[in-house]
């Protein structure tokens, strides 16, 4: 399932694990995290030594001989409306039992070995989806990342260029809070309206520049755009994931500002960004049937540790988020999200992490407007709060529960609201 909230809650949880674990000694696995990849600016890796067999049977530290490094996902979902929604044709994820499973397959190469400067390194990524229920989880095989990271002047200059999703570099998805995805998929989140790359990688330019601190950040990417048709529709035209060119898709400017700090015995964790991305496509606008000159989209955003029992990554987090678009070409144009979480809920269990958040979503007026003339009900919002567990197993494997309530799960017509119950089984190598 595409509902980004399961991969960060585990690397959040299992980072404050292993540094639980770290605290006493420093086992041979942690040589290898700095093999992980660095392409995946706004996520946080899973550290190696919270993975299943961190030395994978030998094959780790025989690859990291030769400057690779190696991890698999593979995270299995389970959807249901418990209110016995079913109907024959499905219009909302859950709303049948709905099934998804992916494999996430990564390589990276210390390209210094080769006369790169500084630690340049290049990721390929592979990237299985498959789902019962395709428009809410796409169904993709495809090259997730190409892409080569490289710094310099002690992590000031950043360079990120390839093919990467926008969303691996920008914004942060939402932890525990954007539930409304669990029933929508990922077209309902506002920056992928906009056109910002979620499933399929875009050839990107990302360029960093941060303080001497490294705290303060200014991120800017020119990327293209994914197909204004939607997200279904660039998988359609681009399935390898490795077209310079989709039709119709046009240059996008992306630029985040920032400051960001990790938790440390001193400090609470911190992320505070603003976004603006600018789209060249044409989108048909929604009431005339004209072809829009471009699109464009602003956020805001927050992720702040508030509690810190012990001095580390563990405690009650806050998340909250504020996007807009215009709702001439944008069938989601603005909303907004809040969430709580803790990771280490209980001393006995500091890789789990426990969250409940808030979704609210608009529909376009536009839209509406035009849905309406056809004497068709269409939904104002919809509005989802969540709850939800990542439990950790064993190491390596987590199973996440939740439990989502989800108002108008769709635009039109009209529906009932839904019970989602989410079940997630995740291993991590």
């Amino acid at each position: 399932m595409f509902d980004s909230k399961y991969p960060l809650a585990i690397s959040l949880a299992a980072a404050a694990f292993a540094h639980h674990a770290r605290a006493a000694d420093t086992p041979e696995c942690a040589q290898y995290e700095p093999l992980l990849t660095r392409a995946e600016l706004s996520f946080k890796n899973v550290p190696v030594c919270a993975r299943i067999n961190p030395g994978l049977w030998g094959l780790r530290k025989e690859l990291a001989a030769h400057g690779i490094g190696f991890t698999a996902t593979s995270y299995n979902g389970y959807t249901y409306d418990v209110l016995g929604n079913n109907a024959k044709k499905q219009v909302y994820n859950g709303q049948n039992p709905s099934y998804n499973t992916s494999l996430n397959l990564y390589l990276t190469y210390d390209l210094t070995r080769i006369g790169f400067a500084n630690d340049a390194q290049l990721t390929l990524a592979g990237n299985w989806v498959d789902s019962t229920y395709t428009p809410a989880n796409p169904r993709v095989k495809t090259v997730s990342v190409f892409a080569i990271n490289q710094s310099f002047f002690n992590h000031q200059l950043e360079f990120e260029y390839g093919f990467i999703p926008g969303v691996r570099l920008f914004y942060g998805m939402a932890l525990g809070g954007s539930a409304s995805t669990a029933a929508l998929g990922p077209s309902s989140v506002v920056p992928f309206q906009v056109g910002m790359s979620a499933t399929e990688p875009t050839p990107t330019v990302n360029v960093i520049v941060r303080d001497p601190s490294l705290r303060f950040y200014n991120s800017t990417a020119v990327t293209r755009s994914v197909s204004p048709e939607g997200i279904q529709k660039d998988i359609d035209l681009n399935p390898s994931g490795l077209s310079f060119k989709v039709k119709d898709a046009r240059a996008m400017f992306i630029n985040e500002a920032g400051y960001k700090q990790a938790s440390s015995a001193s400090t609470h964790a911190m992320w505070l960004r603003a976004g603006a991305m600018y789209n060249t496509s044409h989108y048909t606008e929604f009431k005339s049937g004209e072809q829009s000159d471009n699109n464009y989209g602003v956020y805001l955003a927050e992720t702040v540790q508030v509690t810190k029992p012990y001095n580390d990554a563990r405690g009650w987090y806050l998340d909250s988020k504020i996007d807009y678009s215009p709702d001439s070409v944008n069938a989601i144009n603005k909303a907004f999200q809040v969430s709580a979480f803790n990771v280490g809920p209980f001393a006995s269990r500091p890789a789990d992490m426990a969250a409940v958040g808030l979704t609210k979503s608009y529909y376009s007026r536009d839209l509406r407007d035009a849905t309406t003339r056809y004497g068709l009900e269409a939904a104002p919002y919809t509005l989802a709060v969540t709850t939800s567990y990542a439990a950790r197993l064993f190491p390596g494997v987590y199973l996440i529960s939740g439990l989502t309530y989800t108002k108008n799960p769709v635009f039109s017509p009209i529906h009932s609201d839904a019970l989602l119950l989410q079940e997630s089984l995740n291993f991590l190598f």
